[in-house]
C-alpha cells in the first residue's frame, strides 16, 4: 500500500514512474525472506501488556523449515540477567522451574555510553561499538542460555524511556524468543520479581517470497548515459517512521516537486527513489537496485535517513557522511551555505563524516560495489533515544510530537543545494 501511495504522489507531480519488486539475486539470495511473527501474547501476572517480539532464530540456517514453530509457555518465574551473563552460573543451571530473563534495554540508552572519550565519540565509532556488542551480545547469550539453562524459555527486555519499547527485530541474532516492554511495565516486575509470573505464546513462519517494492520516479537530463539517485526508505516499524524516515522521504518528493514546478532540467538523468526494505531486509530495496542495473551509470547517489526532528537530551548530530573524502570536502562547501545549526537554534550540530563503504543506510551497496560512484548520506544522530521505538497504542516514540520545522525546512534546503550543484549547474 506505501509502494502504491508513492507512486501516485510520483506521477502526480509528473515524473515518468514505475515499481520495480525486489527479488532475489546472485548476489543477494535472500532478499525476499523474512521471519514473520504470525500471531502473539505477553502476559504479567494474568494482565496482557504491549510489547514487540522478536522471534527465535534458533534452526540450522541451512534447514528453514524448522524455524516454523510456535511457543507457548504459561507460569513462568522472571530471573535477572546474571552479571556475567555468559559464564556458566551453577545455580541457575540447577533451576527445576521454567523461567525467563529480564533485562535493561541498552540499545541507544544514554545512561549506557559506551565511549567516554570527546574526541572518539562519533556516530561511525558509537554505530560499530553498540552495534557490534548489542546484537553480538543477544546471539551469544541466548546461545549459551540454551545450552546452560534447559529452563530458560526466552528473554525480556524493558525500555529506558517509561512509555515506549524498542522494536528491532534482531535479524538472527537470538536463539530464543525475546519481547521488548516499556520502563514502567519492566520496573515493576523488577520491584516484584519473585511475586512476578510470565505467560506468552509466540507464533512464528520463515516466508521466502514477500512481496516488496522500489518506487522509481525519474527527470530526463540533457546527458541521458550519467543518472543521479536521490533517495530514502520508505518502510519503517509497525506504525512509527515519522523521522526515520517519513520527512526524508517527503524531503525526496519536495525536491521532484521544485524540480517540476520551475521546469528545472538537469544536467543527467535523476531518478528520484522510494527504497523498500531498509529497516528488516537491510537494504534488501538498494541492494537489489544496485544488482539489477549494472549498465546505468551512477555517477552520484544522495541518500536521505532520519532526519528532521528534535532532542533535547543528549545533543543531536547531522552526520553529512560520504564514500569520498575529497567529494565530501567538495560538497562540505554547499553544505555550510545552509548556516544548519545557527538555523535550528543550536539544538543540533552538524559534522562531515567519511565512511568508505558509506553510511548504514542505502548508499552503501553503491559505495562498497561502484568505485566510481560518489555517495552522500544525510543522517541525524546523537544517539536518538527514540530511534526504533513504539509505545502507548502507538502515540510515543518516533512520532509527529517530534517534527521540527525549523530543522525540515534547513535540512531539506542543505540538500536541494547539493542536489542543484551536482544535478544542474556547479
Amino acid at each position: 500500500m506505501a509502494a502504491d501511495i508513492l507512486y501516485e504522489n510520483m506521477t502526480k507531480l509528473g515524473l515518468y514512474t514505475w515499481k520495480e519488486q525486489i527479488k532475489n539475486t546472485k548476489n543477494n539470495p535472500k532478499l525476499t525472506h523474512k521471519l514473520d511473527v504470525l500471531d502473539y501474547e505477553l502476559r504479567v501476572n494474568n494482565k496482557t501488556v504491549d510489547c514487540a517480539p522478536s522471534p527465535a532464530w534458533f534452526a540450522p540456517r541451512d534447514n528453514d523449515d524448522q524455524l516454523n514453530c510456535s511457543f507457548s509457555y504459561t507460569n513462568l518465574k522472571v530471573k535477572k540477567v546474571p552479571r556475567f551473563s555468559l559464564a556458566y552460573n551453577p545455580q541457575l543451571a540447577k533451576e527445576n522451574e521454567d523461567f525467563v530473563f529480564i533485562d535493561i534495554d541498552k540499545f541507544y540508552n544514554p545512561d549506557y555510553e559506551t565511549i567516554k572519550i570527546p574526541c572518539l565519540n562519533t556516530f561511525k565509532n558509537r554505530f560499530k561499538l553498540k552495534h557490534g556488542l548489542i546484537f553480538l551480545g543477544f546471539e551469544a547469550q541466548t546461545k549459551k542460555w540454551q545450552k546452560f539453562y534447559p529452563h530458560c524459555k526466552g528473554l525480556i527486555i524493558y525500555d529506558f524511556n517509561k512509555d515506549t519499547h524498542d522494536i528491532v527485530i534482531l535479524k538472527e541474532a537470538n536463539t530464543l524468543p525475546i519481547f521488548f516492554i516499556n520502563g514502567t511495565i519492566g520496573e515493576e516486575i523488577i520491584k516484584n520479581i519473585e511475586d512476578t509470573r510470565i505467560d506468552y505464546r509466540l507464533e512464528q513462519q520463515y516466508n521466502t517470497s514477500v512481496i516488496s517494492y522500489n518506487v522509481i520516479g525519474q527527470i530526463n537530463g540533457t546527458d541521458p548515459t550519467k543518472t543521479v539517485i536521490i533517495d530514502c526508505l520508505y518502510d519503517s516499524w509497525w506504525c512509527q517512521g515519522t523521522a526515520d524516515s517519513a520527512i526524508g522521504m517527503a524531503m525526496v518528493l519536495g525536491i521532484a516537486k521544485y524540480f517540476k514546478d520551475h521546469n528545472i532540467t538537469p544536467k543527467y538523468n535523476i531518478k528520484f527513489i522510494g527504497f523498500g526494505g531498509e529497516e528488516y531486509g537491510f537494504t534488501a530495496g538498494s541492494r537489489y537496485y544496485e544488482d539489477t542495473h549494472k549498465d546505468e551509470n551512477i555517477i552520484y547517489v544522495i541518500d536521505l535517513n532520519q532526519l528532521g526532528f528534535k532532542q533535547e537530551k543528549p545533543h543531536l548530530t547531522l552526520n553529512v557522511i560520504s564514500n569520498k573524502r575529497e567529494f565530501l570536502r567538495e560538497i562540505w562547501k554547499i553544505v555550510e551555505r545552509t548556516d544548519y545549526e545557527e538555523r535550528v537554534g543550536g539544538a543540533s550540530d552538524i559534522a562531515p563524516l567519511f565512511m568508505r563503504n558509506g553510511a548504514p543506510s542505502d548508499d552503501s551497496p553503491f559505495a562498497k560495489n561502484r568505485p566510481s560512484c560518489k555517495t552522500v548520506c544525510f543522517l541525524k544522530d546523537g544517539p536518538w533515544v527514540l530511534h526504533h521505538r513504539d509505545g502507548l497504542n502507538h502515540t510515543e516514540g518516533d512520532t509527529m510530537q517530534y517534527f521540527d520545522w525549523n530543522d525540515v525546512s534547513a535540512t531539506g534546503e542543505m540538500v536541494w543545494n547539493v542536489t542543484e550543484y551536482l544535478a544542474v549547474d556547479p
